[in-house]
């Protein structure tokens, strides 16, 4: 588990050597959500990284009016290392549901460019 998180910050960091990465950490309940809210503008990319115990249902929303829309549909996963490429002007939100019956953390790491 250890090695699975240092090689997943290896492989962020030298993607994105000229920024600043950010890191965040949550404890996610049973049955309860945990919001990542960035602002990103048109074609700024999102390089992010997560990992987690057990799988948790994973996704990247915004909001638009009285619409919420999915570029990253909610999928389930324990962990992903990708780049986001923003398509609209918008806060985008990376979310985690968890569908355990036990808290699960989970550790981010992110930049964008």
């Amino acid at each position: 588990m250890r090695f699975l998180s240092f090689s997943l910050i290896c492989v962020l960091a030298a993607s994105t050597s000229l920024a600043a990465e950010k890191r965040d950490r949550a404890l996610v309940k049973p049955g309860e959500t945990y919001e990542l809210c960035i602002d990103l503008n048109f074609a700024q990319k999102l390089e992010y990284g997560f990992i987690s115990r057990r799988a948790m249902n994973f996704n990247i929303h915004f909001g638009e009016g009285d619409n919420v829309k999915f570029p990253v549909a909610e999928h389930l996963t324990r962990e992903k290392n990708e780049i986001f490429t923003a398509m609209d002007d918008q806060k985008h939100c990376l979310t985690w549901t968890n569908p355990n019956d036990r808290g699960q953390w989970v550790n981010v790491i992110y930049n964008i460019r």
